[in-house]
């Protein structure tokens, strides 16, 4: 299937440009201005328009991502690290052999003082 082919004019050193962009990027001519055409009708871009606050707006959703971030490690810490860190601290703090006695079951005749050791 045969296309057909249309002139325009462009000054010479838009044409000298175009040539150059279409070269780095190996596609031919109509490729090249067609991928242009594209990009800015899909993104809802125009080039004669400014782009008002592009920075801010990359700022924002960085700002944004990290709060997200943060919200989740937070989540995290309080979910699963701090009831860990609990469990853990009471297994050392029953491994202890200083603490031996608070975790130690009496015997029934170690609650009143009948047994001949009470007085010790």
């Amino acid at each position: 299937m045969s296309r057909n082919f249309s002139r325009i004019n462009f000054h010479t050193e838009t044409v000298e440009r175009f040539k150059k962009y279409a070269a780095e990027n190996d596609v031919n001519y109509t490729e090249t201005l067609e991928a242009m055409l594209d990009f800015f009708e899909k993104n809802y871009i125009s080039p004669f328009r400014p782009f008002p606050l592009t920075n801010y707006r990359l700022l924002h959703i960085f700002n944004k991502r990290m709060d997200a971030l943060e919200v989740l490690l937070r989540k995290m810490e309080k979910d699963s690290l701090e009831p860990t860190l609990k469990i853990l601290l009471n297994l050392i703090k029953i491994a202890d052999p200083r603490n031996k006695h608070l975790y130690r079951e009496k015997k029934a005749y170690e609650e009143d003082d009948t047994h001949p050791d009470f007085y010790r």
